[in-house]
């Protein structure tokens, strides 16, 4: 018999409250974007101009994740009854696929670039501007990855992904306007390379955002650590005497579970019904992440056991 979950005590919706730190994300990137650009030019320096161009494009990143969250909290309907929880997902993906088109182009035109003999030697202001940049963005990753911790948010762990890569490609430009400086034009290539080697780092990163998404999009089961840390709380339920089947799955930023519990094949329906409650309302106390808990209840009689969760203490009572 399956027991609907009930609904938690106070349900766990990361998505409203990560859209505060995305609307944050936006506004620092439309200002850093316009600020590198514009110094960049005006101080000759590709690296810095380039640089801007990855803060640029991280708005269509920022609008993704705006979407995703505000799509993602939207309750279940007649066509989506599971809920719009993959939404969140499907902006991870597309975080994922726009990095590695932005940083294939950045190679492209770095490599371009460096064909080209002609070299400026960047003004002082874009070395200003980058630093600025390096520590807005390294404030902004920390703040918001503990966010992401906070809420167990993937899709903002993606975006906070992205502005560390911000904050590299802003360290690299530090380093080869100094280096043109102080080395003198024979190192002006170095505001050109950089570009290579942000795109190249961007890669790295797109492609584990793009394995995170799909394995998400896939329902690809979560970590072993995850998985044990749900199970724990099963058998610590009185009364529940064995399970088996036991699976999760991503929906967007929560989890699903599901299982097949055991209980005394004596009880009523009525009193096996309570059980698989108490482990339910177990589980969502401990893990508010998770979005919905499906037991399916059975009687713990030997030819339904299984060797994997089995309470030893408690299984006589079922012989």
């Amino acid at each position: 018999m399956a027991v609907p979950a009930p609904a938690p005590p106070s349900p766990h919706s990361p998505y409203r409250e990560g859209l505060a730190v995305a609307w944050l994300s936006l506004t620092i990137n439309v200002a850093l974007a316009a600020l590198k650009i514009t110094v960049g030019f005006a101080a000759h320096s590709q690296a810095l101009v380039a640089d801007g161009l990855h803060s640029l494009a991280d708005l269509s990143s920022d609008i993704a994740v705006l979407a995703g969250l505000k799509f993602a909290a939207k309750p279940g309907d007649a066509d989506h009854p599971y809920g719009h929880h993959k939404f969140a997902s499907l902006a991870c993906l597309f975080i994922a696929v726009f990095l590695l088109i932005f940083c294939g182009f950045l190679i492209w035109n770095s490599a371009h670039s460096l064909l080209d003999n002609t070299a400026d030697v960047p003004g002082w202001a874009a070395l200003v501007v980058a630093l600025v940049a390096l520590v807005v963005k390294e404030t902004f990753f920390h703040y918001a990855s503990a966010q992401a911790r906070r809420l167990k948010s993937r899709v903002l762990a993606a975006s906070a992904l992205d502005h560390r890569a911000d904050a590299v490609a802003s360290l690299l430009v530090v380093i080869a306007i100094a280096a043109t400086h102080l080395g003198g034009p024979a190192f002006a290539f170095l505001d050109k390379a950089v570009g290579l080697a942000l795109g190249g780092y961007l890669f790295v990163l797109g492609s584990k955002i793009l394995r995170q998404a799909c394995a998400d999009l896939l329902d690809t089961a979560p970590d072993t650590e995850i998985i044990n840390d749900l199970r724990e709380h099963i058998l610590a339920v009185p009364g529940a005497l064995a399970y088996h089947n036991f699976r999760a799955r991503r929906v967007g930023d929560l989890l699903d579970v599901d299982l097949h519990l055991q209980v005394d094949p004596q009880l009523t329906v009525e009193q096996g019904h309570e059980i698989a409650r108490q482990v339910k309302l177990a589980i969502h106390t401990q893990h508010p992440e998770v979005l919905d808990v499906l037991v399916h209840l059975e009687p713990a009689v030997p030819g339904h056991l299984k060797n994997a969760g089995v309470h030893d203490r408690q299984i006589s009572t079922a012989n």
